[in-house]
């Protein structure tokens, strides 16, 4: 139930052609589909998407020629444009379709350096981890072939990391956490049994993401406390992040009650077994 850390286990060859990259889009997308979870599309012009009205926090995005990916939890949508339409041809919003008044929806340059070279990360970001997730795991013709294509994947992200990009530095940290609990396998097996000594290399790529502005950082503290058996840190730290409004620090949370909620349940049925 506590498999807490986000393990991306693929790499990419992606569909996309490097070409023109922004995030520049901006305006209302509505979908006429009845009950439709993802409805309307918020795009600020500025890398940051909504996806429902009663959502606050923007999710980040990148335009590449007459596609569009949105990074949404620990998956992606990704829409191709259509004259002043965007048609969903991923899962979760394959064949929908969502409508703007915008008379086109051509790529124009950022003007804001920052905020381009976030763009241009996150092509990277994509191209490395969210193609074909399963993919490494049935190519790699033995053990040693999949530790090798794993890490080359994990030094990738270290680069963009180093160049200031907060979520390969996420990535960067789960594999450093699953290599300190005897592998990504023994970690996704174990879950809360994995035993985690103290480790400053982790620490280090969890401040970083804080440094960075990203307070997911938080609940890669959260994490990392959690299994070294230091308690009381590991919840001031999800406490933080929840203040701050971290995804995953929410997703941590709604982990812990779903967690003890089955416990009680259990507690309850032998209580009335014995009985």
């Amino acid at each position: 139930m506590k498999k807490m850390i986000f393990l991306v286990l693929a790499f990419a060859m992606t569909t996309l052609s490097a070409q023109t990259i922004t995030n520049t889009l901006k305006g209302t997308f509505k979908t006429k589909a009845k009950d439709e979870l993802y409805n309307p599309l918020v795009f600020d012009g500025k890398g940051k998407v909504t996806i429902s009205e009663f959502q606050e926090i923007g999710y980040d995005f990148f335009e590449r020629n007459d596609s569009v990916v949105v990074f949404v939890d620990k998956t992606y949508f990704v829409f191709k444009k259509e004259k002043n339409q965007l048609k969903g041809i991923s899962d979760w919003v394959d064949k929908k379709m969502y409508k703007s008044d915008l008379k086109s929806l051509d790529n124009s340059s950022q003007t804001d350096s920052k905020l381009a070279q976030r763009a241009k990360w996150l092509a990277q970001y994509f191209d490395l981890n969210f193609k074909d997730n399963a993919s490494i795991l049935f190519d790699s013709e033995d053990e040693a072939s999949l530790n090798s294509k794993l890490k080359a994947n994990e030094l990738a992200n270290q680069k963009l990391c180093d160049e200031g990009f907060d979520l390969s530095c996420k990535i960067v940290f789960a594999y450093k956490f699953s290599e300190q609990s005897g592998g990504i396998f023994e970690t996704l097996n174990n879950g809360d049994n994995i035993k985690l000594k103290p480790n400053k290399e982790l620490e280090k790529l969890a401040q970083r993401v804080i440094d960075l502005g990203n307070p997911d950082g938080y609940g890669l503290f959260y994490s990392y406390y959690y299994f070294t058996g230091e308690q009381e840190k590991a919840d001031n730290f999800l406490e933080k992040g929840l203040e701050l409004g971290s995804p995953y620090c929410a997703e941590l949370s709604l982990n812990i009650a779903l967690s003890e909620l089955e416990n009680n349940m259990e507690e309850d049925a032998e209580v009335t077994e014995e009985e």
